[in-house]
């Protein structure tokens, strides 16, 4: 709008002259003909009349002195007057309450007193309708639009000034755009003076609707723009109290790390670095944000530079981790304590040893703590050394790797926060030594299983060592070792491989290999992992949906892994292996037909059915049932402390096999992962807790092994499994009453 435009259309002039002129005392009494003439008026106005009237409606009300009429036929008719056909006026409802104020006090000096309350009413239900239409149009302005205006939240409906009502329902729709809206209401949320945590609330509530792919990427934005603005550090909390999937978003997690350390080798903004830490703090499993911190630190460390700010990053980690918890991390973080220490030394600060006495206060409750810091001072004095000219010879690195795996590898808690650390800290100039380390503390099947967990770790210099060190296992030694130390890396991993340094293990089951059980768990868990990061999304459907996308998600990662058999078969196997998985499902829903007389109870019944044959002549067939849950939500959020379970579903379970089993299907935990428990032990805890319908979300996560771990462990090991004739007529859908879903898993293996 540009209010030096005051001229009205010729159509409506006469009557602004007529409103202009009216005495006081006759306001009221003339304005039922004003309200007609206007109506007609607005019939019949064309675009460019309405515009050029909004345009001269609002120079009048944004500035000069009224007469009580011209201030009560535009107050009163600002629904038909201002249109949003342009960009909204900055505080606009202010502006508009200081007139209806003014308005007040005229009708009040001129007497008429009991004409003011029912007026001030319809003032109001005007100006609520121009605020409302120009949100519609224009929802990014909100913020600017009721600035300076009282504003309170009752669930509902935003009242400004305690009379001006938005209807938030009204005003977001159904449409898939609304989540700009919503961000808008956020952005509300500091100027708020009563209802904020309706208002954060209603924001989650509404935001949990939105398919969360269509508007993540709006959200992360919005999110940066936040971490780059000097005051969005104290919107932070909010912004991701009301999207709380974003607190799951790795790659919002990445990008945090990425320019937290870009900040750091750079000298940003100090405002900017506090966010990105305030940011990375708040990240939930499955992803790490303090892990993204240290990456930042790590990428960015270098000892010629201020380190105050690395400091400051640091400080932010270590109230974060906790070292009985996080072994590894604790590591990390006194390393860098020790790179600081030295540097603080070399520049003269007075608090050196006691900023490195807290640290190691920190860790000082471990066990391994003296371990710990041996080894955070060694790399700290040795790696620097490695890339310049006082590097050492190969007979003292040789002598340092003996004695780094003599005092590491007897632990497992040392030897999995080592192998992290070496991967992840070691610089590139010391990146052999570290490879050749980690091999030497690798020793049983657990360690391999941290070896491979880490081809996920945010850092790319992790992960790409890790697939070096994978492949280099994978494939074997090439030659047979030189009787003479080894003077190069790859010589040298012959060297340890061959003399049995890293030992491969023969398997935990009757399959008898090591590696084909780790390829079979790492496919399962994958599976498993993604199913549960993803169950959030996905809890709304019942169970027999959920049951499908998790078999169909599974039977496609065994076929993908089919070529990655083969290749590990040709290393070592004299006959393939075949392992093939399907399902069905013996009773699929038909619209419109009616319900069974005897529906079966909630829940949906697999039956697993395994078929084994090994070298043409050994042939094992057996069925394990298993009964399906999910957990359910209770609010926005939150999470039922209950799983819903008939204790005689649990009793009909066991009066047909004793191996049956339920899986709870649940968001991520402690892990990312699918429970699976005995349906004794579930009906144990049910005796235990006295229930008939509930099992408690707790008491399962403690006695519950993986999904990934049972299907590759019991069921594929054949610890489980009856193969009774009856049995496998049910399980195999043959009977009246059969599983909802039948698995067929058959493995066919050649003799040794």
């Amino acid at each position: 709008m540009d209010p030096g435009n005051d001229k009205w259309p010729d159509s409506l002039q006469a009557l602004y002259e007529q409103v202009a002129g009216a005495l006081p005392e006759a306001v009221l009494t003339s304005r039922p003909q004003w309200a007609e003439r206007l109506a007609e008026w607005v019939r019949a106005a064309s675009l460019d009349e309405r515009e050029t009237a909004q345009a001269a409606a609002w120079s009048r009300l944004d500035s000069g002195s009224r007469s009580p009429g011209e201030l009560l036929f535009l107050l009163a008719h600002c629904g038909e007057l201002l249109w949003p056909y342009s960009e909204p006026p900055k505080e606009l409802l202010q502006r508009l309450i200081s007139r209806q104020e003014q308005l007040v006090q005229a009708l009040k000096g001129g007497g008429q007193e009991e004409a003011v309350e029912p007026l001030v009413r319809e003032v109001d239900a005007e100006l609520s309708k121009v605020l409302t239409r120009y949100l519609k149009r224009h929802p990014e302005g909100l913020v600017d639009l009721v600035r300076g205006v009282r504003c309170t939240f009752d669930g509902r409906v935003l009242r400004f000034n305690e009379t001006v009502e938005l209807d938030l329902k009204v005003l977001l729709g159904s449409e898939r755009r609304a989540i700009g809206r919503l961000d808008q209401l956020r952005a509300l949320l500091p100027h708020l003076r009563e209802g904020r945590d309706k208002l954060v609330g209603f924001i989650r509530e509404r935001a949990a609707k939105m398919p969360w792919r269509e508007c993540r990427d709006l959200l992360e934005e919005k999110l940066f723009q936040l971490v780059a603005s000097p005051e969005g550090r104290s919107e932070l909390r909010g912004f991701l109290g009301c999207y709380a999937n974003g607190r799951r978003e790795t790659r919002w997690c990445t990008r945090a790390s990425l320019l937290l350390a870009g900040n750091l080798e750079g000298e940003g903004p100090l405002a900017v670095t506090e966010s990105l830490c305030e940011l990375l703090a708040y990240f939930e499993a499955p992803v790490d944000g303090v892990r993204g911190a240290l990456q930042a630190l790590v990428a960015s460390m270098h000892e010629d530079k201020d380190l105050e700010r690395h400091r400051l990053v640091a400080d932010k980690c270590w109230e974060r981790v906790e070292p009985k918890g996080e072994p590894g991390l604790a590591l990390v973080l006194l390393w860098l304590e020790e790179s600081f220490f030295r540097v603080a030394l070399r520049q003269g600060a007075a608090d050196a040893f006691e900023r490195r006495n807290r640290a190691r206060e920190r860790v000082g409750v471990l066990p391994v703590a003296e371990t710990l810091y041996w080894l955070a001072e060694e790399c700290a004095d040795l790696w620097p050394r490695v890339g310049s000219e006082r590097r050492p010879g190969a007979d003292e690195l040789a002598a340092w790797r003996q004695e780094v795996t003599r005092r590491l590898a007897r632990k497992p808690v040392l030897r999995k926060a080592a192998i992290e650390f070496f991967l992840w800290c070691a610089p590139d100039t010391a990146a052999a030594e570290a490879e050749l380390v980690t091999l030497s503390l690798v020793k049983t099947s657990t360690d391999r299983r941290v070896l491979r967990r880490l081809g996920e770790h945010p850092s790319t210099r992790v992960r790409f060592r890790v697939r070096a060190i994978n492949a280099w296992l994978a494939a074997g030694p090439e030659a047979a070792p030189d009787p003479e130390t080894p003077a190069t890396l790859t010589g040298a991993l012959r060297h340890l491989r061959a003399a049995g340094t890293v030992g491969l293990g023969g398997g935990r089951t009757w399959l008898r290999d090591r590696d084909l059980e780790e390829l079979l768990l790492g496919a399962f868990s994958r599976v498993e992992r993604d199913f549960s990061a993803r169950y959030p999304e996905h809890f709304r459907e019942d169970e027999a949906q959920l049951v499908t996308r998790l078999l169909e998600d599974l039977k496609r990662e065994l076929e993908s892994i089919r070529s990655d058999l083969s290749i590990l078969l040709s290393q070592g196997q004299p006959v393939p292996l075949e392992l093939d998985l399907q399902y069905r499902r013996t009773r699929e829903p038909v619209e419109g037909e009616p319900a069974p007389e005897n529906p079966r109870p909630a829940g949906v019944e697999l039956a697993f059915v395994l078929k084994v044959e090994v070298d043409s002549f050994l042939t094992t067939k057996r069925a394990v049932l298993v009964h399906t849950r999910k957990l359910e939500q209770r609010g926005a959020g939150q999470w039922a402390p209950n799983i819903r379970l008939a204790r005689e579903q649990v009793d009909e379970l066991l009066g047909q096999s004793e191996s049956s089993f339920c899986l709870f299907l649940v968001p991520p935990s402690l892990r990312a992962e699918c429970w699976m428990v005995p349906a004794r032990l579930v009906r144990g805890l049910m005796e235990a807790q006295d229930s008939l319908s509930t099992v408690s979300r707790e008491g399962v996560q403690r006695v519950a092994r993986s999904l990934a771990q049972w299907m590759t462990y019991d069921l594929l090991g054949l610890w489980t499994g009856d193969d009774r004739p009856a049995m496998m007529e049910r399980a195999e859908g043959r009977s009246e009453r059969g599983p909802d879903f039948v698995v067929e898993v058959s493995i066919r293996k050649g003799g040794r």
